[in-house]
Formats: structure tokens, C-alpha cells, sequence
């Protein structure tokens, strides 16, 4: 697969989750930005179980450097 360009957006914090009640629906995201404006994401319901466990990793591998309190 070719590379493609990438926009890099600085995201300030997630301001809303919205599931669609049906299974195989979509999945929004959206990311208040310091700009104009804010970034919505549309996820089918297969990439946000992807992302889903890429941030379960994500989160295992940093609780590995973090001092047990």
C-alpha cells in the first residue's frame, strides 16, 4: 500500500462518544481541536472494535512503566 499524506490535527480532549444502537452501525467520535475546527470521527463498528483493543495494548504496555501504587 503507497504511503498516504497524513493531517495532523492537535486534539484539546474527546468531547462526545455516540454508538449506533444497531450493531453493524457506525460509531462517532468527536475531538474538540485548539483550531476553528472540531474533528468528528465516523467509525464502522469492525474499526472501533480495532481500536478498542489497540488501546487496550496501548494501555497494558504503559501500566508496564508505570510504579505500582
Amino acid at each position: 500500500m503507497p504511503d498516504k499524506p497524513t493531517v495532523v490535527l492537535p486534539v484539546v480532549r474527546p468531547a462526545i462518544i455516540a454508538l449506533s444502537s444497531d450493531p453493524r452501525g457506525d460509531a462517532t467520535i468527536k475531538f474538540e481541536t485548539g483550531g476553528d475546527s472540531d474533528l468528528l470521527l465516523v467509525l464502522p463498528m469492525t474499526a472501533l472494535i480495532e481500536l478498542e483493543a489497540m488501546l487496550a495494548k496501548a494501555s497494558q504496555e504503559q501500566a508496564k512503566t508505570q510504579p505500582v501504587q
